[in-house]
């Protein structure tokens, strides 16, 4: 058995939600796929990480991690503890670990855990698909604004988008996708106003990127069943 086909047979023990690619030809096939993600990086990436460093928190299969050291990032410390401990496990990032990027720095740490004690602080700090999913969103929020002394990025799922005013929704089950994770739908006023409480006063809103030609808010005009989604740059000073 060639190595190749060894490392394919090894992705193919895990499900991924990022797909990756290792190289020669063998990919991960993630739920999110290459063009999404592709997308998404290019956003949380406007601003450039290059000489800073970064923490991902909630980074799951290590997809941003990585963009983050591709990208010029001086260091990098890659965080999950939830989907490590679920049935999607760890197997999946440690093979991105081992194979692309042994000199990520790994830790294994609730979001709630997360201080200046615990992590240290950064100049980057990815906080993307993870606020929905706490039960106490604020909370969350000041956690990772506490060990992050210039650019957080937050993406979340946004609900509640024609109240006029700061608003959440909450998702006492099921209610979202069927996934009894996702606890909170916040509204982007919401979510600026939680940003300046823990500090920022900078904050940049877009959709988050679809590649396509419709942002996300053009296609839920078309169709309602898509969830919008939202990313904010936030940053301390004016």
């Amino acid at each position: 058995m060639d190595a190749s086909t060894e490392l394919a047979e090894k992705i193919g023990r895990y499900d991924w939600f990022h797909t990756i690619d290792f190289g020669n030809g063998v990919v991960s096939r993630g739920h999110c796929t290459a063009e999404v993600l592709r997308a998404k990086a290019d956003c949380y990436f406007s601003v450039s990480p290059k000489g800073k460093t970064v923490l991902d928190i909630g980074c799951w299969d290590g997809y941003f991690s990585l963009e983050a050291l591709r990208r010029g990032a001086a260091r990098v410390l890659a965080t999950d503890h939830y989907v490590w401990h679920s049935p999607w496990n760890r197997g999946s990032f440690n093979l991105v670990h081992e194979r692309l990027a042994p000199e990520l720095e790994v830790r294994d740490i609730d979001v709630f855990d997360i201080s200046p004690s615990t992590v240290g602080s950064f100049d980057f700090v990815l906080f993307t698909g993870v606020l929905y999913h706490t039960r106490h969103p604020l909370l969350a929020l000041e956690n990772a604004a506490s060990v992050c002394t210039d650019v957080l990025v937050v993406e979340t799922v946004l609900d509640a988008i024609k109240v006029p005013q700061p608003a959440m929704v909450f998702y006492p089950g099921s209610e979202l996708k069927q996934d009894p994770s996702n606890w909170w739908g916040p509204n982007q006023l919401c979510v600026e106003a939680m940003l300046r409480d823990v500090g920022f006063a900078n904050i940049a809103f877009i959709p988050t990127p679809i590649p396509r030609k419709w942002t996300v808010f053009d296609r839920i005009k078309q169709n309602p069943a898509i969830t919008p989604r939202g990313v904010f740059h936030a940053r301390r000073g004016s």
